[in-house]
């Protein structure tokens, strides 16, 4: 593998969910860039292992200077890489042509299929690291708002999007596919519990018409 930079969705979390496609081109890099955990989903990869700033203008360097001396980069993003990953902001940093993307299996589609919910036409909204943008009319009439996000805000992200939408029934997935899953769901006026896990995904069904 050369001069290429593989951006690889790895799915939810759990081993059983990495694509093989995913396995295959992981193998072949030269330097695998990413986080220990999904670093670990890989044992079999003989290429050479390297963290990643969580920011894409961090990150963007180093795999530059990868590619300048010709090696190929599996880059390991969580779930799929074309949903609030790592990936974007990477490869509008990186030469043009110089990415390819191999998908991998959304969190987010694994909760929603745990909770029996469609999540087409959702709305959703990430809190990682940034402003949860406004609710607006619209985001009203929706039948799902999908909240991406854990850490110390997050309980208090979740108390005013429960305000801003009125009384939806809320799903909370946390740690979906590892051994720690968590399913739960809080129905309208129940207290939302705090100290989520960071790897928490909350899922807002709207109940009435």
């Amino acid at each position: 593998m050369t001069e290429i930079v593989h951006l690889v969705g790895c799915g939810p979390g759990g081993p059983d969910w990495v694509p093989p496609r995913a396995r295959e081109i992981v193998r072949k890099a030269d330097v695998i860039f990413g986080p220990s955990d999904l670093q670990d989903l890989f044992p079999e990869a003989p290429g050479a292992r390297m963290d990643l700033p969580a920011r894409p203008e961090n990150a963007a360097p180093l795999v530059l200077a990868a590619l300048g001396r010709r090696l190929g980069c599996a880059v390991l993003v969580r779930g799929d890489c074309g949903l609030h990953s790592l990936a974007k902001g990477l490869q509008s940093r990186l030469p043009a042509g110089a990415c390819r993307r191999i998908a991998g299996v959304s969190s987010v589609q694994v909760a929603c299929a745990a909770f029996g919910l469609d999540w087409q036409g959702a709305r959703i909204l990430s809190a990682h690291g940034r402003p949860l943008q406004e609710l607006g009319p619209d985001d009203r009439q929706v039948p799902l708002v999908v909240v991406l996000g854990g850490g110390e805000r997050f309980h208090e992200i979740l108390e005013r999007t429960r305000e801003a939408l009125g009384p939806w029934r809320l799903h909370l997935a946390s740690d979906v596919t590892l051994p720690t899953e968590s399913l739960r769901t809080i129905a309208p006026g129940e207290r939302i519990p705090s100290g989520l896990p960071s790897r928490t995904i909350a899922l807002f069904e709207r109940t009435g018409p």
